[in-house]
């Protein structure tokens, strides 16, 4: 008996030793940025939630300055009554010039962090990210940062980016034979905008691939299951199947096709011991939407011949994409690791697939099916 009483007396102290933290005394961090300074200091950003009993929610933006990013915390922590936590932490946005530095010295802090989760998004801001975290936020969202997640997420499941998450930047970043890329984001009339997709050189910020590539990156990198994209054909490719009402408006100008519920399918063949030569097999299959010229699309072999101009323009803006990529020296499709994956010997390493990038030839094969084109098929 006097036993379960000491068991008893005991786990009512520990209980006691407890500390409460109530949740109107706390700043919930959602989004951190992190800036670089002339001085090589940092300026970190957190936009935070307070709880209000009186309102359903606030938030506040807070910026401070320092020489890691541990002490950013201890800075911004003086800044505001509330005692931050960041258990909530979904958005860290990182200025372009400092991840130009390398960006491995801040995720590795942002791992040992256990109360920071590994399934927030990560994004790389050419705008000072404390401009960016206190821009306006005209839509219906608790603030900016907020705002920004959303808005990376939705493009992530709109298969218009690839996916952000730290998790899978981190993935990327050990494996051998891939780099990592991420968001860029930018503002346009004062909101933030995705601007395209940042390019990483191992963890360094190399350059962005604008909105146009993205697409041809994510063909090579990902398989769309709905995805859109709109593309430009020669404007007298399709002459030969214009509608013989067809008016001087819709046989002169530009050649604009917009295609929805594309499905793709992707293979690719490593040639053996050799890491520089694949072939990539892509079956496409879309819904046309909208096409600039009285094309007759009741006609089978006009269907044919848009078939046939679609293969042979994607194949040339894949080509296009990949010299951008051989370049920069950057592999964010990860053919090393698509080698790696089908080879035991004379395997890729991180320290030497850089050198053999620009040597990469990759043989594209599109092909191309239009599965539903207007109410008159």
């Amino acid at each position: 008996m006097k036993k379960w009483t000491l068991i008893s007396l005991t786990l009512l102290l520990l209980c006691g030793c407890i500390p409460k933290s109530y949740i109107e005394q706390l700043g919930i961090i959602t989004a951190v940025g992190y800036d670089l300074l002339d001085d090589q200091r940092l300026r970190g950003t957190m936009v935070m939630y307070e709880f209000d009993p009186t309102a359903t929610g606030t938030s506040q933006v807070v910026s401070a300055e320092a020489e890691t990013s541990k002490g950013l915390r201890a800075a911004t922590d003086h800044m505001t009554s509330h005692k931050l936590v960041s258990g909530q932490v979904r958005l860290e946005l990182f200025q372009d010039k400092l991840a130009a530095n390398g960006m491995m010295k801040y995720m590795d802090t942002l791992q040992r962090d256990a109360k920071i989760s590994d399934m927030g998004y990560l994004a790389v801001s050419t705008v000072p990210t404390s401009q960016l975290l206190q821009s306006n936020n005209s839509e219906d969202k608790p603030n900016t940062g907020t705002y920004i997640q959303r808005l990376i997420e939705k493009s992530i499941k709109d298969e218009t980016i690839p996916n952000a998450l730290m998790t899978f930047f981190m993935r990327e970043y050990y494996d051998d034979g891939i780099d990592p890329v991420l968001p860029v984001l930018s503002m346009s009339q004062n909101k933030a905008i995705i601007q395209g997709v940042a390019l990483f050189q191992d963890d360094r910020f190399v350059s962005i691939l604008n909105e146009k590539d993205v697409f041809y990156l994510m063909l090579m990198k990902n398989e769309f299951e709905f995805g859109e994209f709109q593309i430009e054909l020669p404007s007298d490719s399709l002459n030969d199947h214009l509608k013989e009402t067809g008016t001087i408006s819709t046989t002169s100008g530009k050649l604009l096709l917009s295609l929805h519920e594309l499905d793709t399918d992707k293979k690719v063949k490593v040639t053996k011991g050799d890491p520089t030569r694949y072939t990539m097999e892509i079956d496409m299959k879309a819904r046309l939407l909208e096409i600039t010229k009285d094309i007759d699309l009741k006609e089978e072999k006009a269907i044919e011949a848009i078939e046939k101009e679609l293969e042979q323009a994607i194949t040339k803006r894949l080509k296009e994409t990949m010299e951008i990529f051989k370049e920069l020296q950057v592999d964010p499709v990860g053919f090393g690791a698509e080698y790696n994956s089908k080879n035991r010997t004379n395997r890729v390493k991180k320290e030497n697939w850089k050198d053999q990038i620009q040597d990469i030839n990759v043989e594209f094969k599109v092909n191309f099916r239009l599965v539903r084109y207007g109410i008159s098929e």
